[in-house]
């Protein structure tokens, strides 16, 4: 072998051996990412078998919470309260719905209302949704706005006139 052929299949080598560490690195970083998503995944599937539970004790707080000064209500009262923030230290967070405009990625309508509010417009949480680390855990049930009641009344007679 000459020299020009030593060189040329060091630098072949040299080459190869560089992709080979790239690629090891992209794989490395790409089951970083993985094992990551997965273990997110896990989470977010035991939050959500959670979630039934501690709506429950919430309703049962809020029952008690009319009741008398008692061990029982405290102790739910206390309950609730250290499930609440442990869930919000986990990444547990409900939707905040008030005055917010439909929007189906995070919420499913089960009613329509005329309402004074805009049409489109979130009027009455039926179901609470929750947020998991910024994405949706359980979508919101609710109910949204159809508009006014003049409104749709003059919408329906637009719609027949022009029918007409």
């Amino acid at each position: 072998m000459t020299q020009a052929e030593i060189e040329q299949a060091f630098a072949e080598l040299t080459e190869r051996l560089l992709r080979l560490t790239a690629e090891f690195d992209n794989y490395k970083k790409r089951t970083a990412k993985e094992k990551e998503a997965l273990a997110l995944q896990s989470e977010a599937r035991l939050m959500l078998r959670m979630l039934p539970i501690y709506e429950e004790i919430g309703l049962a707080a809020a029952e008690v919470a009319r009741l008398p000064e008692s061990e029982a209500r405290n102790g739910t009262l206390m309950v609730l309260a250290k499930l609440r923030k442990g869930f919000e230290s986990d990444g547990l967070q409900p939707m905040q719905l008030e005055g917010e405009k439909y929007d189906p990625f995070r919420h499913e309508v089960a009613l329509r209302e005329e309402s004074d509010a805009p049409e489109g417009a979130i009027v009455r949480v039926i179901k609470q949704g929750y947020l998991y680390k910024g994405a949706v855990l359980q979508h919101a049930i609710v109910s949204v706005s159809s508009g006014k009641k003049e409104e749709t009344d003059e919408k329906k007679n637009e719609e027949q006139e022009v029918g007409e």
